[in-house]
């Protein structure tokens, strides 16, 4: 790793008198060379999306006024770019629990000196280059990766728990570009085109990250929307995904009901010990069908295919539809599929 010789500070706090003392320490320090630059707080950085070239951020804790860290995390959700290094009170505590939060490393306020703010500050960027070297040489694994979700019969759309779309494969492209139900915003924000839609789309993500109640049903997790262009509006199932450092996230299965997937059921009975019955309701559940209409549609009662959606349940190892749709979706079943049409 190349040596740095330079570097901008963007400090983010309150008071006057704390960003003139972190100006001062750094003026006594005479390499790297150390630039810095001030803003009061950090709502007009996460709303740019922009840390105005700096390499590091240092954010003092007192000024975002929350105990969760959430500027914390909008920081590194708007700007995962840049590292962030939190500047709090003489309590390890809350620096460790900061770092679980996305900070790269924290500082503590009794113990500032020049040269233990530059250290911190310097190490803080040189660890998180080193964190994106790696990507370079997993490319080809990642293109590997992509390629499968893109072979995926349905639509699939990681999103932040800000609705910002971190990637979606080929077939949510469809859907997207169409811009009928769902569109990507300049801001590359997942909405439905309509208003009540989309507030509700909102809700169903807000939910799905903490859900109010175990006891929330599938449907809870679940929505259709309307497309000008069809009839038949898309259905979206939506589960809730890591996204390391930049925060909690969701998985968005966008499917078309006049485009049902062509599943083995056979493969899928094989694959997961399930009985014709139950293979057939795993691949309707697949196809965002509801247990009621396939109650209906088969003749049978509810009792019938909630019994079966338990067994289904416990020889997946799975609790929820959301679950079981995304362990099909992402087996060996979903490689060999494709749209019935």
């Amino acid at each position: 790793m190349n040596e740095i010789l330079k570097a901008k500070i963007l400090f983010i706090g309150n008071k006057d008198g704390d960003a003139q003392q972190v100006e001062w320490l750094l003026s006594n320090v005479t390499k790297p060379e150390l630039e810095l630059m001030h803003v009061p707080d950090a709502e007009a950085i996460i709303n740019q999306k922009s840390a105005a070239n700096a390499d590091v951020i240092l954010l003092d804790a007192d000024c975002t006024g929350d105990s969760d860290f959430e500027t914390l995390k909008k920081l590194r959700s708007a700007i995962p770019s840049v590292p962030v290094v939190l500047l709090t009170e003489n309590e390890d505590q809350i620096g460790q629990f900061a770092i679980r939060n996305g900070a790269q490393d924290y500082l503590l306020r009794n113990q500032l000196n020049s040269n233990s703010i530059s250290r911190g500050l310097i190490s803080a960027i040189e660890r998180h280059q080193g964190s994106q070297q790696p990507a370079a040489e997993a490319s080809p694994l990642l293109e590997s990766a992509t390629a499968v979700l893109n072979r995926l019969p349905l639509g699939v759309i990681l999103v932040t728990e800000q609705s910002q779309v971190l990637f979606f494969n080929d077939k949510a492209k469809r859907f997207l570009d169409r811009k009928d139900g769902l569109i990507l915003d300049a801001n590359r924000i997942c909405r439905a085109v309509v208003p009540s839609e989309n507030k509700h789309l909102g809700e169903l993500l807000t939910s799905t990250l903490s859900p109010a109640s175990d006891k929330q049903s599938e449907s809870d997790f679940a929505m259709t929307v309307t497309r000008e262009n069809s009839d038949a509006p898309l259905t979206i199932l939506l589960a809730p995904i890591g996204t390391g450092i930049a925060g909690k996230g969701a998985v968005l299965f966008v499917s078309d009901p006049i485009e049902p997937v062509e599943l083995s059921i056979d493969t899928i009975c094989r694959l997961y010990a399930l009985t014709p019955a139950e293979g057939r309701l795993a691949l309707g559940l697949t196809n965002g069908r509801k247990l009621d209409d396939l109650a209906e549609e088969w003749g049978v009662s509810m009792h019938t295919v909630r019994s079966q959606l338990r067994q289904i349940f416990r020889k997946t190892d799975t609790s929820r539809q959301s679950e079981l749709v995304k362990l099909i979706l992402t087996g060996p079943a979903a490689l060999q599929a494709s749209p019935l049409l």
